[in-house]
C-alpha cells in the first residue's frame, strides 16, 4: 500500500513538471531549447544528486536500509528568464534576417511569461508577414523543484555499502512517454583506516540516469566526501560533492518561414518547416556542501538536511535500518 502511494505521489509530482515541457521545447531551435531547458538540467541534477547519505558510518555486512527523500531544490531569479537568439532565418536568396533582434527577456523552463520575436519590419511589404512572429512559451513560474526519491542501502564487507535508487518504467502520458529511473552508489569507511577518531569518515560514488520519453535523458554523476558523528539518538553529517548532470535533448522543430508560392515564382509568402533538434547540455550544479541531523529510534530514521549549491536544497527523509 505505501509503494502503490509513493509510486502514485511521485508520478503526480513529476507530471506536473514535465507537462507541457515537450510541447514548449519543440517550440525551440537549438540555441534557445538550450537555454530554455538549462535550469531544469540544473535543478534535477541536484535534486538526484540530493539524500545520497544520511550519515558516514558504513552499514555493517548484509544489514540493509530502506529510505524515502523528499527534495525541494530552489531556482534562482536568475534562471526563471533569458534573452533570446535571434532565429538564424533569411529571405531566401538575401542576407535579410526574417526577424529583429530581440530586446524582452523571455521565460525559461521555470519562468512566467515568455515574450514575443517579431518579424522584420523591412518585409512588411510581404503578405500576411505576421504569420512569422514568434511568441515564446510560458514558463512553469516554479520557485521551486520538488523531488521523490525511495533508496535501499546494503552493507558489504571491507567497509563498502551499495545504494540503489529506482523506480519501474511507467507511462506519464501518451504524449510525454514514459518516465525512467535508476541508480546505484557505493560508500566505502575511510574512518576503519584511522584508529581511535572520534568521527565516521567515508567517500561515496553514485551514478544515476532519468528519461522522459525520448524528448529527455537525464545523466548524473556525484562524488562526495561524508563525515558524521553520533551523539545518543542524534547524528550530526556533513559533506562535500562534486556534480556532473548532462540531459540530451531530442525533439522536432516545427517553425513558420518564407517559402515560395507555387503559383507565383518569386512570390515569398509564409509557410511552415521542420528541423530535428538534437543537443546536449551540462547543468550548473558542480560543488555541493551538505549539512544535516539524523534522530534515531530504534529501526526507525528521521533526517534532514540542506545543500548549498548552484540551486540550494532542503531534503527531508524517513527510513529504517535493519
Amino acid at each position: 500500500m505505501r509503494k502503490a502511494f509513493l509510486s502514485l505521489l511521485l508520478i503526480v509530482m513529476v507530471t506536473a513538471l514535465f507537462a507541457g515541457v515537450q510541447e514548449k521545447l519543440e517550440q525551440f531551435g537549438k540555441d534557445n531549447g538550450i537555454v530554455y531547458v538549462k535550469p531544469l538540467v540544473t535543478a534535477f541534477g541536484t535534486t538526484m544528486n540530493t539524500g545520497l547519505f544520511n550519515t558516514a558510518k558504513v552499514l555493517k555486512p548484509f544489514a540493509f536500509g530502506l529510505n524515502v527523500n523528499m527534495m525541494l531544490a530552489f531556482v534562482p531569479d536568475e534562471d526563471k528568464t533569458f534573452l533570446p537568439t535571434r532565429p538564424d532565418l533569411y529571405l531566401p536568396g538575401t542576407e535579410i534576417y526574417l526577424y529583429e533582434e530581440p530586446t524582452e527577456e523571455t521565460a525559461t523552463v521555470f519562468g512566467e511569461d515568455g515574450t514575443t520575436i517579431v518579424h522584420n519590419s523591412a518585409l512588411d511589404y510581404i503578405p500576411g508577414v505576421e504569420e512569422l512572429d514568434i511568441q515564446m512559451p510560458n514558463g512553469a513560474n516554479l520557485p521551486a523543484v520538488p523531488f521523490l526519491m525511495p533508496q535501499f542501502n546494503l552493507g558489504l564487507p571491507f567497509g563498502n555499502e551499495i545504494m540503489i535508487r529506482g523506480f519501474p518504467k511507467v507511462e506519464i502520458s501518451k504524449d510525454i512517454g514514459d518516465l525512467g529511473f535508476w541508480g546505484i552508489g557505493l560508500k566505502h569507511s575511510i574512518s576503519q583506516y584511522i584508529p581511535l577518531i572520534p568521527i565516521d569518515v567515508a567517500i561515496q560514488a553514485a551514478y544515476q540516469n532519468l528519461y522522459v520519453g525520448e524528448l529527455l535523458t537525464f545523466s548524473n554523476l556525484n562524488a562526495n566526501l561524508e563525515v558524521s558523528k553520533k551523539l545518543l539518538m542524534w547524528t550530526l553529517y556533513a559533506g562535500v560533492g562534486y556534480d556532473k548532470t548532462d540531459v540530451a535533448a531530442d525533439y522536432t522543430y516545427e517553425y513558420t518561414t518564407l517559402v515560395e508560392d507555387e503559383n507565383v515564382p518569386g512570390l515569398y509568402l509564409p509557410g511552415t518547416a521542420e528541423q530535428h533538434i538534437k543537443f546536449d547540455v551540462a547543468g550548473e550544479n558542480e560543488m555541493r556542501a551538505t549539512a544535516g541531523i539524523r534522530y534515531s529510534l530504534l529501526l526507525l530514521k528521521l533526517y534532514a538536511d540542506y545543500t548549498i549549491s548552484k540551486y540550494s536544497v532542503f531534503n527531508a527523509g524517513i527510513g529504517v535500518s535493519f
